[in-house]
């Protein structure tokens, strides 16, 4: 668990995170942790391939902000949507920096959260999503497992299962990496007898 206490240490806190920005569409996604066979995994949805936004994305879960709701109420209520972790169980870490994606007006807030054991089995939303893709941690703070594309327009990219993590997701764990790293980074020098440091 002391992962988890540095975690909420490094990012603000889920009801003191910012503000969105001004006249663009508000969302909340969630970063969300969980252990699997010993590892920290993250589970992502891919939308459905005839969806009007973000037709076959890969994302985080997440959604937009309704009028009066907090973004963190919002996040939790979409997690609960498209994958079945009912609202309540998700434990709160923190907020990440606000990412304004000028193509859709979209302000998101990305939180990290904990999800505790026993985890269910992830029961997607049908409606618009196609699926639940498990990535390790490890993997997505990981910049060798990060590819570049070789178009005129370059973006870097995570290729899992026949699926693409890109665009607004890749920049949204790209601005929570830092974070991560150090969180696990301390916890394995913490975990190293004091000779060895």
């Amino acid at each position: 668990m002391e992962p988890l206490d540095r975690l909420e240490r490094l990012f603000k806190p889920v009801d003191g995170w910012g503000e969105f920005r001004r006249g663009a569409r508000h969302a909340a996604v969630v970063f969300v942790l969980y252990r699997q066979a010993g590892r920290w995994m993250v589970p992502f949805v891919r939308r459905r391939a005839d969806m009007r936004d973000h037709p076959g994305q890969v994302a985080l879960p997440g959604g937009g902000v309704q009028p009066g709701e907090s973004a963190w109420a919002a996040a939790q209520r979409e997690v609960a949507e498209e994958i079945g972790v009912p609202v309540g169980r998700l434990v709160p870490l923190g907020a990440g920096e606000p990412i304004y994606a000028a193509v859709t007006n979209f302000s998101v807030v990305p939180f990290v959260a904990y999800l505790p054991d026993p985890v269910e089995s992830f029961v997607h939303d049908e409606r618009e999503l196609e699926g639940v893709l498990a990535i390790a941690l490890d993997r997505l703070l990981d910049d060798s497992e990060w590819l570049e594309s070789d178009t005129p327009w370059r973006f870097r990219y995570l290729a899992h299962e026949e699926s693409v993590v890109w665009g607004l997701t890749e920049r949204i764990v790209y601005g929570l990496a830092p974070r991560l790293r150090q969180a696990l980074a301390e916890g394995q020098s913490s975990d190293q007898p004091a000779a060895e440091r």
